[in-house]
């Protein structure tokens, strides 16, 4: 993923369970404040039932309660769906990038939990995810969420997910839609931290070291849980709403 820079604000963790407990605190304030609110929904994380918060000019996009957005709420259904109390006891987690939220469910319900990152302090062990220092075969999932976007070699960090997969092994890939097709950038642009912009296409890549890809999107789900990614689009005087995609995709090995 390349050398970090002075200055370029990458997350080493810090004070991350401090973090988490202030924001569970806001979520009763934040109900009674928009009892009157006409809009609730369910949150799959937490089970907080409610008005959920605006973050910046995303419309009912976190959940006030455990702070989690769209794409964490898609990714936890997803798990459950695919996951029973059976199967989830017998998978090994390599889990990059940790979310907090499903660091916790993977330590509690699963087989085994390594958590990992090339530059966050809290976690099990810092590595490059281009060189992943495990043997062949050693997890039954991988969850890297909004990694790939960062890697300079992703195809090799891709070829090296697979590798540590058992056969029949699961790994979830959510990147960001900013674009119908990606672009890849040869160095990181000046302040920005990401190496390329994922679109709809960057799918394709995955298809071609996997043997199966399944994309999961907001239309699968009860509209409960406000899957969607609602904008508000502030270029101008005349504001309009917009759509992201919030795709999950889930690779087969």
């Amino acid at each position: 993923m390349g050398r970090k820079r002075k200055g370029d604000g990458y997350n080493e963790g810090k004070f991350k369970e401090v973090e988490y407990f202030l924001k569970g605190l806001r979520a009763p304030l934040f109900k009674l404040v928009n009892f009157k609110s006409k809009d609730k929904f369910n949150c799959p994380i937490c089970k907080y039932h409610g008005p959920f918060m605006d973050k910046k000019n995303r419309y009912d996009a976190k959940c006030p309660k455990c702070g989690e957005l769209e794409r964490a709420r898609i990714a936890m259904l997803v798990l459950n769906e695919i996951y029973d109390e059976q199967k989830s006891s017998q998978t090994d987690v390599l889990h990059i990038s940790p979310e907090n939220f499903l660091r916790k469910i993977f330590k509690k319900k699963y087989k085994s939990y390594i958590s990992s990152d090339l530059y966050r302090k809290d976690v099990d062990h810092q590595f490059d995810i281009e060189e992943i220092p495990y043997p062949d075969n050693s997890f039954d999932l991988v969850f890297a969420s909004h990694v790939l976007e960062y890697v300079k070699n992703d195809i090799q960090a891709l070829s090296e997910i697979k590798r540590v997969l058992r056969p029949g092994g699961l790994a979830f890939l959510p990147v960001p839609m900013l674009h119908d097709k990606t672009i890849d950038f040869n160095e990181r642009p000046p302040n920005q931290r990401i190496i390329r912009e994922t679109g709809i296409d960057y799918f394709d890549r995955y298809r071609d070291v996997f043997t199966e890809v399944e994309v999961y999107d907001p239309s699968s789900f009860d509209e409960a849980f406000n899957l969607t990614i609602d904008m508000e689009d502030q270029s101008n005087s005349e504001k309009s709403i917009y759509q992201l995609p919030n795709f999950l995709p889930v690779c087969k090995a």
